[in-house]
């Protein structure tokens, strides 16, 4: 039997956004084996946050699922607050949440679609890393964030917004591990390529899905467990000496 990446995460506490599926999920439930305990955040995938809860339980972990609008700054406030109430702090915020909210050519698109858009995967992101950074430790503090190899390669057509606001969270994430080094807290993002999660279950026709599989060196499209890794070492004491890095977790489909 496989043996699981194992990382020392006990006494720490995490903040996942989108954990109720996809790479959130698996990341929740990996941080909880490690021996964090793990806020779970979710907005419109109740059931699957519940089943996250469940599956951390199930292992002998700790966790609970709040329901937060990651694009209202107040409700993030009153989430990171939850998550201080709940279990006393925040030593690790995974920032996951995002999706492309409209898929439409450049010409068609429209303001609030635009706006929509950016607020799901940029705007998100900023609140919580803005209400985080008071509460992380000096030196242990890690925030992670899930970006896509859309901001690099453009993103797929009609998918613009999705793209800019991606290239936009990862001149952040440079921006934000100047900001916070003197206090030795890293911040970092992983960049998924093709991850079998609701953005290509939902969006992505099966012929398309394919096609991009067969242009990855590896063969084979990607899982969320494929990202775990990644996400483990960002927030083991081991990656204590990593920050402002862009992981690319592609497959091969796309490198530096």
């Amino acid at each position: 039997m496989t043996k699981l990446m194992q990382v020392d995460l006990d006494g720490r506490h995490a903040l996942v956004t989108g954990g109720g599926s996809g790479i959130g999920q698996g990341v929740a439930i990996a941080l909880a084996r490690c021996g964090a305990t793990v806020i779970v955040n979710f907005w419109r995938s109740a059931d699957g946050a519940r089943d996250t809860v469940a599956q951390i339980e199930n292992l002998g972990g700790k966790a609970t699922a709040v329901r937060a609008d990651v694009t209202d700054e107040t409700e993030v406030r009153h989430l990171v607050q939850r998550a201080v109430n709940v279990y006393g702090g925040v030593d690790l915020l995974v920032a996951n949440a995002g999706f492309p909210t409209e898929i439409c050519p450049t010409h068609e698109l429209s303001s609030e679609g635009w706006d929509r858009g950016l607020g799901l995967n940029c705007k998100s992101v900023f609140y919580c890393v803005k209400h985080v950074i008071p509460l992380l430790p000096d030196h242990h503090g890690r925030i992670i964030i899930t970006s896509s190899i859309s901001a690099r390669s453009g993103g797929g057509p009609g998918m613009i917004t999705y793209a800019a606001a991606k290239g936009a969270v990862n001149n952040l994430v440079r921006g934000w591990a100047k900001e916070l080094a003197p206090r030795g807290i890293t911040v970092n993002a992983i960049a998924p390529g093709v991850i079998w999660t609701r953005i290509h279950q939902e969006v992505t026709h099966p012929d398309e899905y394919n096609k991009l599989v067969e242009r990855i060196p590896l063969r084979r499209g990607g899982l969320p467990e494929d990202c775990v890794g990644a996400v483990l070492l960002l927030a083991a004491p081991e990656g204590s000496y990593i920050t402002g890095q862009i992981i690319e977790v592609n497959g091969g489909l796309q490198m530096p």
